[in-house]
């Protein structure tokens, strides 16, 4: 299958998904957000890019993968989540934690077995700006994505709210 004629068929499937997919295919089309495909660490699943731009792992997915594989499907929902995020968001534990919360809630939508006992905590971890819960969101993130997995080179906050921590001693409102 033809990457053009695939995406069209990831986009139909993931709308088909529930109002989360639906949401994300919508804007994957409204923004003509490219999906490729390239070769990564197998810590990484997934990479979102600038300019709307959504690169899969070659080691685990290709234009043949089942458009059915929740993990497929759910791996588009939480990249999306990134660059709707922006950049100064996504590029935080912060923006981590929300982005694998908004996917694995969806995962357990679309496939409701139960998930690796890191993901499960994650799931009920609070997204706030508790810099303890922020590193343990970080700790359970590389417990299951595996030491390549680089949450550990983040801020804990969005850069410019990470600055001002540090220059005000003071969390987030």
């Amino acid at each position: 299958m033809t990457n053009k004629k695939w995406k069209k068929a990831v986009l139909e499937k993931l709308a088909e998904t529930g109002s989360l997919g639906r949401e994300s295919a919508e804007y994957i089309r409204k923004y003509k957000a490219r999906i490729y495909f390239k070769k990564y660490s197998k810590s990484t699943g997934a990479r979102w890019f600038l300019f709307h731009q959504i690169s899969l792992n070659t080691r685990y997915y290709s234009t043949n993968t089942d458009l059915n594989n929740p993990k497929l499907l759910s791996l588009l929902v939480h990249e999306v989540h990134h660059l709707k995020q922006g950049v100064l968001t996504a590029l935080s534990v912060y923006g981590e934690l929300d982005a694998w919360q908004v996917e694995y809630r969806f995962h357990k939508e679309i496939s409701p077995a139960k998930l690796h006992s890191a993901l499960e905590e994650i799931l009920i971890l609070p997204l706030n700006w508790d810099r303890d819960n922020l590193r343990r969101a970080a700790k359970l993130m590389q417990d299951y994505a595996g030491k390549g997995y680089r949450i550990n080179w983040l801020p804990l906050y969005p850069i410019h709210k990470e600055i001002t921590y540090w220059v005000k001693r003071k969390k987030p409102a």
